[in-house]
């Protein structure tokens, strides 16, 4: 068994070898594979219903753009908080016990959010100048109640997101890993798509309260099964270094684990930031976060409000291009670069810096044009460009840091891509939607106009202009990695 020590900074891990000697992956590693994957899909259906049914909310209570980002900001920021503790106790008490608390407090809070407006003791608006760019957020009694509920929802998957990546590497041995990950992280373009279709067709037939109270009843019963998993030991799936027996691997593996248990959080926290790989990977899906979270939050609202779908229409549109694009770029992204990884040590990186770049123009069709048959295309591709390297991005994370600190690993990532990622691209697109149909901003509006938007009338569109921004940047920060590979491996 490979020792699980700290890589030095600046450097990399050896490339997997498919044909060492080691970690045969049983019938209950897929087992257990599916059934993390299960409660993801749901987690995520669970998470995009509020995109789903947002018209409808925002018609309903009165909302605007702005405090339908407040709400999807407050679970990202309770997400992003948490992720840390979340971390520590993923390294070091029962994953599965934890994860499935996690189900269940989420799919609760879910079932609230249909509710929360009808709260007895609702509190007061919320009005608050920020400086320098003179703008005031104002956020109403219900929509204060209704991030609260979302922030909840949060703190359910935070623990679940924070350490499942950790469970499913103890599952699976470095070479089969990222197909692993891709299986598990297909779950979200899935959870997407369901999201949008289930939220639409209940909120057809029963309102948009009751479809926030159906979807979060089978977390609920599938949190048993993820409680009754069986919890590998964590590095097991690791490949034995050549001329050590298991009696040494064993000596080797306590000892590390008894000076990780007494390393501080702040010690083990700078161990993983001066990792060169985990730290430039973050970067890169950092920017691509942003994407997603501007995708997830506003691509409903911007079918319906300037392409001219029905919500019935948007809805299934998303959901379908969803479901097919993004499981295709995730199971595709994990497929892909576990082959290519065996012919250059930079594939992982090579290919999440693809899937960005290729992503810049379809995103550039879909807000410069209203005609469905040409931006409906273009949304299935950007869709697949951006779930491609979901799974590659993983795999160089879980595989940059040690066993017994991937959980804190994958805590720290999950604080730094959302806190600087999609909570600034789900509020501040609606801030800035909000700012461009109050006049302001007419730098901005002239860049619009120049492709043929009307910011006054598409001010969403315009304000959307952003993401193609950040797919270059992510695009660029995935090429340095790859390039510190390539120089790594010479």
């Amino acid at each position: 068994m490979e020792t699980p020590g700290a890589p030095p900074a600046g450097k990399t891990q050896s490339k997997p070898n498919p044909h060492a000697a080691g970690f045969q992956v049983s019938r209950y590693s897929y087992y257990a594979l599916g059934i993390l994957t299960l409660v993801n899909f749901l987690n995520y259906i669970d998470r995009q219903i509020l995109p789903s049914v947002a018209p409808l909310m925002a018609a309903d209570l009165h909302l605007t753009d702005t405090e339908i980002g407040a709400m999807e900001a407050a679970l990202l920021l309770s997400f992003t908080v948490l992720a840390p503790l979340f971390g520590r106790l993923g390294d070091r008490y029962s994953r599965t016990k934890l994860m499935a608390a996690a189900a269940i407090i989420w799919s609760v809070a879910t079932g609230l959010t249909g509710v929360m407006d009808h709260f007895p003791f609702l509190p007061g608006a919320i009005h608050i100048n920020v400086p320098l760019v003179q703008f005031t957020l104002e956020l109403s009694g219900v929509a204060v109640v209704l991030c609260l509920v979302r922030a909840i929802v949060g703190v359910g998957e935070s623990s679940y997101s924070t350490i499942t990546p950790s469970l499913i590497a103890d599952y699976f041995p470095p070479e089969r890993r990222a197909t692993a990950l891709g299986v598990f992280q297909a779950a979200i373009p899935m959870g997407f798509a369901l999201g949008y279709v289930i939220g639409v067709i209940l909120a057809h037939f029963f309102g948009w309260r009751m479809a926030f109270m159906i979807v979060g009843l089978p977390g609920l019963i599938t949190a048993w099964f993820v409680w009754r998993l069986r919890e590998p030991v964590r590095g097991a799936s690791e490949h034995k270094q050549p001329g050590t027996s298991a009696a040494g691997d064993a000596a080797q593996s306590l000892a590390q684990q008894t000076k990780v248990a007494q390393e501080s959080w702040l010690r083990t926290s700078w161990r993983i930031l001066s990792t060169r790989d985990w730290l430039l990977s973050t970067a890169g899906y950092t920017a691509l976060t942003f994407v997603l979270g501007a995708f997830g939050t506003w691509a409903n609202i911007l079918l319906v409000r300037d392409k001219g779908l029905s919500v019935t229409q948007a809805g299934i549109t998303l959901g379908i291009v969803t479901l097919l694009a993004g499981a295709a770029g995730t199971f595709g992204g994990g497929w892909l670069a576990d082959r290519l990884i065996m012919r250059r040590r930079n594939a992982y990186f090579l290919v999440c810096a693809a899937s960005s770049a290729l992503g810049i123009i379809p995103v550039f069709v879909v807000l410069s044009t209203n005609n469905p048959w040409i931006f409906i295309p273009a949304i299935f591709l950007a869709v697949l460009f951006l779930f491609i390297n979901n799974a590659p991005f993983h795999a160089i994370l879980i595989n940059s840091v040690p066993p017994l600190v991937r959980a804190t690993a994958v805590a720290l990532n999950i604080v730094i891509i959302h806190i600087m990622g999609d909570v600034i691209s789900r509020f501040g697109v609606g801030v800035l939607s909000d700012s461009i149909q109050a006049g302001r901003l007419s730098l901005v509006a002239r860049i619009a106009s120049l492709l043929g938007i009307e910011a006054q009338r598409q001010h969403l569109t315009a304000a959307l202009l952003v993401v193609p921004i950040s797919l270059l940047v992510s695009s660029l920060l995935f090429l340095w990695g790859a390039a510190s590979n390539k120089t790594a491996a010479s």
